[in-house]
């Protein structure tokens, strides 16, 4: 495969930073040059206004016979604004006669289109120059004072922004492509890291861990949780192993039995006197055999509904009437061994599955029967603790030794007193699986005396 370097990724990745680049420039260019250029123009014209404001109130004052052309006092007053304002300023008479000008290259307003389209005491920029009309009363009349302005200034800022601009526009795009190509180059090759971890994952298997990523961005999360899954096959496919592996353990041994004993039952038979007797000890031998065998397929039947996510209703389910008729269902083989079924407590309601909360009553029952018979009695308590409600099955019993509390929910685990008593481990991991799908748990509490599993279940 190629190289995500040779992808095209990388250029991809550095063509978008340039265009965007070239996208931002573009943008402010055309957002930022025609409104800085109108609103230079737009002051050059408002301070052109206010000057000729405060010109038209000297004019006012003037006598009537100072307002005729060649006046000193006139050209003083023209020739203050035109080094106020470094404009063009010329004043004509009611009937257009030129009274002052600065400009001997100046035409009367009547013959000027520009002039003639501006309205009195009005403002407008024409052919590159601001423009100001501004009519005045006077002694002698309305006299039409006119400023004229060239915008080159205003054109010289700005030309020496766009002057500016390519050199900004350069720089820009060659930080934004270092700035790709640096970002490309290690973004691209942790992804190879990852491809290449994933390529083995797919080609050689999960054993070999993935490359570790400790970047806290969106790579390293997807580096961290395909870890994270290979990690969690990797423990799913021990585990079934080791169960593969226990399964066939277990199987082997009644099925082993079985075998023998139908084989001795067939030579029994076959002898010219049949040995009846032997061949009914046989048969019964068999018949054991034969229960733990389904035993133990109901357990792995079990088992795999509950790898299967099988669901499990939840409604409400009075606890003291299941485990009174566990009760019942066992009584009679706890009155064979000696056992006195005992049930206690003040009871409590669960929201629970009916047929998974009896399964674990019975599995918790079996167990002390067949473990713990030797204390003679086994009790039952059913009872609500803050929001939970709470089943108890102790005995008094050999017990569970120090560490064996939480091994034993393993599956095909058992504790040290179960070693001699018949039993696959099957059955704890069961029950802490259906309590746990129940929103429950189930757990073994460490008692002075005996042994104590607890089924704990919402309210």
């Amino acid at each position: 495969m190629r190289r995500l370097g040779r992808s095209g990724l990388r250029w991809k990745l550095v063509l978008a930073l340039v265009l965007t680049s070239v996208a931002t420039l573009a943008a402010a260019i055309g957002a930022l040059v025609p409104p800085l250029e109108h609103r230079i123009a737009s002051e050059r014209v408002d301070d052109l206004r206010h000057i000729a404001g405060t010109a038209a109130l000297d004019l006012r004052r003037l006598p009537a016979r100072d307002l005729h052309a060649g006046s000193p006092r006139l050209a003083r007053i023209v020739g203050g604004l035109e080094a106020r304002t470094a404009a063009r300023v010329a004043l004509y008479g009611s009937t257009d006669a030129l009274l002052a000008e600065t400009d001997a290259a100046r035409a009367a307003p009547s013959s000027e289109a520009s002039l003639d389209r501006v309205p009195s005491g009005g403002a407008a920029v024409r052919d590159g120059e601001a423009l100001v009309v501004s009519d005045v009363a006077t002694h002698a009349g309305v006299v039409t004072l006119v400023l004229r302005k060239r915008l080159d200034d205003s054109r010289a800022a700005v030309a020496v922004m766009r002057g500016a601009l390519p050199l900004a526009a350069t720089a820009g795009l060659s930080i934004a492509l270092l700035l790709g190509i640096a970002l490309s180059f290690g973004l691209l090759r942790r992804l190879e890291r990852l491809r290449q971890g994933a390529r083995r994952l797919g080609e050689g298997g999960i054993a070999e861990p993935l490359p570790v990523d400790g970047a806290r961005d969106e790579v390293g999360d997807l580096a961290r949780a395909l870890e994270a899954m290979r990690s969690r096959l990797r423990a799913e496919e021990r585990s079934r192993q080791a169960f593969l592996g226990t399964a066939s353990h277990e199987l082997r041994t009644p099925l082993a039995l079985l075998q023998a004993t139908v084989e001795l039952m067939d030579e029994a038979l076959a002898e010219p006197e049949p040995d009846i007797d032997g061949a009914r000890r046989g048969a019964a031998t068999a018949a054991r055999q034969t229960r733990r065998l389904a035993r133990l397929a109901t357990d792995l039947l079990d088992l795999s509904r509950l790898d299967g996510d099988v669901a499990l209703r939840h409604e409400p389910l009075d606890l003291s009437e299941v485990a009174a008729a566990l009760n019942a269902e066992f009584h009679a083989r706890a009155r064979e061994a000696g056992v006195a079924l005992e049930l206690d407590g003040d009871g409590a309601c669960a929201v629970a599955d009916e047929p998974a909360v009896a399964r674990i009553l019975g599995i918790l029952l079996d167990n002390a029967l067949r473990y713990g018979a030797t204390g003679g009695l086994v009790t039952t308590t059913v009872e609500t603790e803050g929001e939970h409600a709470v089943v108890r099955v102790a005995d008094l019993g050999a017990g569970l030794a120090p560490g064996e509390h939480a091994r034993v929910f393993g599956r095909f685990e058992r504790g040290a007193a179960g070693e001699r008593t018949p039993g696959f481990g099957l059955g704890l991991a069961i029950g802490r699986e259906l309590a746990r799908r129940m929103g429950g748990d189930l757990r073994a509490v460490r008692v002075a005396r005996g042994a104590c599993l607890e089924l704990t279940l919402p309210r």
